[in-house]
């Protein structure tokens, strides 16, 4: 709410002060009042228990969120660079009074949204989800983990995607009162625009990454914090177990992981699974864990890396 009334104060101020800087921060700020809407709501889906069609849920709410919050930057940042364009071949002048106090207040404003957004990716961005892990082996032996641990990368992906938002309206702010002084003080005109050009360049490398963090999880690719190499080694730190086969790991969002392998036993030992899958849940704290342990006589079938 408080966005968005300073919008209206922002935008009406842009227009008096005649300022590129202050007018694409003002735009930018509209679009974070639909951007901080749509996280939320991406976040509520995403913590609901897997039914019907969905068994696991709705996490990759998360990542479709944050690709849409990275488009959202990106079409801003052109909107400001049209804008910059025309204050640059117009002959207006920006007044330098009014952009200062303009400026001041939404550095404020934008700078305690950020500060206030940044502690919750650090506090209230932990997810307490409780994943199973499921070992098939001969004798159908079922070992079930559920992780009671706080993930610190739990809601981080999308998250990220409303502070960046609001770090490109703080940093827009900074480069109005930068831009204001400048013009205050005897400077170019043409600072105003330029200042907001230095804005897009930080907003489209941070939508950037946020594409490409978010096209791992779509993608299921294996997630940082999981590599595919130190889930095998772990998988072949379990007694009895000679071979990893058929190891995928990726991660649904939210911080919800998922490790699904295939291991071969030096003797027959049908627990096998179960350790298995319970020694990666608690090793690597991942929530959704299967593994299929068949003996050495039955693992004639052919193999399939996982990496």
């Amino acid at each position: 709410a408080t966005v968005s009334v300073f919008f209206v104060v922002e935008f009406a101020g842009a227009r008096v002060a005649q300022s590129a800087v202050l007018e694409a921060d003002a735009l930018h700020l509209l679009m974070d009042v639909f951007a901080l809407g749509m996280s939320l709501y991406a976040m509520r889906l995403a913590v609901r228990r897997p039914r019907g069609r969905f068994t696991f849920g709705l996490r990759r709410a998360e990542p479709l969120a944050a690709l849409l919050n990275a488009t959202l930057i990106l079409f801003a940042s052109a909107e400001i660079v049209h804008e910059g364009v025309e204050h640059l071949r117009g002959h207006e002048e920006p007044r330098g009074n009014i952009m200062l106090v303009v400026a001041i207040l939404a550095l404020v404003v934008n700078g305690i949204s950020a500060w206030l957004l940044h502690g919750a990716m650090h506090h209230g961005g932990h997810d307490h989800a409780h994943g199973h892990g499921h070992a098939h082996g001969h004798g159908h032996a079922h070992g079930h983990a559920h992780g009671t641990k706080a993930k610190g990368h739990g809601h981080h992906l999308n998250l990220r995607g409303a502070w960046l938002h609001l770090m490109g309206d703080t940093l827009g702010s900074l480069a109005a009162l930068v831009a204001a002084l400048i013009v205050k003080l005897g400077g170019p005109p043409a600072a105003d625009p330029i200042a907001s050009f230095l804005v897009v360049l930080i907003l489209v490398f941070g939508a950037l990454r946020l594409v490409r963090d978010a096209a791992v999880v779509l993608l299921e690719a294996a997630p940082a914090h999981l590599p595919v190499g130190l889930v095998r080694a772990t998988l072949l730190e379990v007694e009895n177990v000679a071979k990893v086969e058929s190891l995928h790991v990726w991660t649904l969002g939210a911080g919800q992981d998922v490790v699904v392998a295939r291991v071969t036993t030096r003797t027959a030992d049908p627990d096998a699974g179960a350790r298995a899958a319970e020694h990666v849940r608690a090793t690597l704290e991942v929530d959704w864990v299967t593994v299929q342990a068949d003996a050495p006589a039955a693992s004639g079938l052919p193999s399939a890396s996982g990496d």
